[in-house]
């Protein structure tokens, strides 16, 4: 039986989109897998048609029974909420990680205010902030979501080792510079950051830099029609030297006002300006940015 023509006839109301290829792709080899199944079991091909496509029956319904708008509004409430594609225990990881980390913040604080010792309080961190940090850290990677597959748990992992790590010396770092006086101090907790923060921030570069794409097609498509237009907005010549005089002239006024203020007011105050630069800079990238035919 052809499974393609008939995943192509339940969604035949619907405008095709590249979301809906992707999920018609993955509904179909589904599909199959379960035919196949159903056929080494003994079943005819023609009986475990019948029955795994029976199997999909609220997807008929919704096929047939709603209208084409309607069925638009189904298909991305139903199947490209994130929520849709996170499990139970991945929802119970989430929960504790939130309510561990919560309780880690009150007890640090708790902790600061009863001793009056920053150390107290940062102490508590190494275990009630890094864990549930590490916890969201291997969740969400491990997480499919409307846009990516989940990565390997296995290199999810070595995700979490590093960033668990980069943390654990990052409050070492604070504690010893809190706890420690003069030089010692400072020393102290520069030296605590080259065993943890320094190998740490190498195997996270080492990841992060052979990372492999994990979006999935239709976002791999969208992607390439907004580079395709990136590419027409910068071929107009016009556009382009309206954007880098307006930026430099921006930037080197931001500059400019950020050194007066910082003498002025000091600098704690005058890296505000920096602020409404990044503002300022993407007001200028949208007035010169030429509009598009469709």
């Amino acid at each position: 039986m052809d499974t393609q023509k008939y995943v192509d006839g339940l969604f035949s109301g619907y405008e095709e989109t590249p979301a809906l290829t992707d999920f018609k792709e993955e509904l179909r080899s589904n599909l199959d897998d379960r035919i196949a199944n159903l056929i080494k079991k003994g079943m005819s091909e023609q009986t475990a048609f019948a029955k795994a496509t029976t199997e999909l029956g609220d997807v008929s319904v919704l096929a047939d029974e709603i209208s084409f708008k309607k069925k638009k509004e189904v298909f991305s409430e139903v199947y490209l909420k994130t929520k849709n594609y996170m499990k139970l225990w991945q929802k119970i990881g989430y929960t504790l990680a939130g309510g561990l980390m919560a309780l880690g913040i009150i007890i640090s604080l708790l902790a600061y205010f009863a001793s009056g010792d920053i150390v107290a309080g940062l102490g508590v961190l190494i275990v009630f902030f890094i864990v549930p940090v590490c916890g969201f850290v291997f969740l969400g990677l491990t997480q499919e979501t409307a846009r990516n597959i989940p990565m390997n748990w296995k290199r999810a992992l070595i995700y979490v080792a590093a960033v668990g790590v980069i943390l654990f010396g990052l409050v070492v770092f604070a504690i010893l510079f809190f706890e420690e006086n003069g030089v010692d101090r400072t020393l102290a907790s520069i030296g605590s950051l080259i065993p943890f923060v320094l190998p740490g921030s190498v195997v996270l570069a080492f990841l992060l830099l052979t990372e492999k794409n994990r979006h999935k097609p239709w976002v791999v498509e969208q992607q390439a029609v907004w580079a395709e237009r990136m590419k027409d907005q910068l071929a107009d010549p016009y556009a382009a030297s309206r954007f880098g005089l307006f930026s430099g002239a921006l930037w080197i006024f931001a500059i400019a006002l950020f050194a007066g203020l910082g003498f002025l007011i000091g600098f704690q105050y005058s890296w505000l300006v920096f602020l409404f630069a990044v503002s300022g800079q993407l007001l200028i990238q949208a007035f010169t940015t030429p509009k598009i035919e469709k």
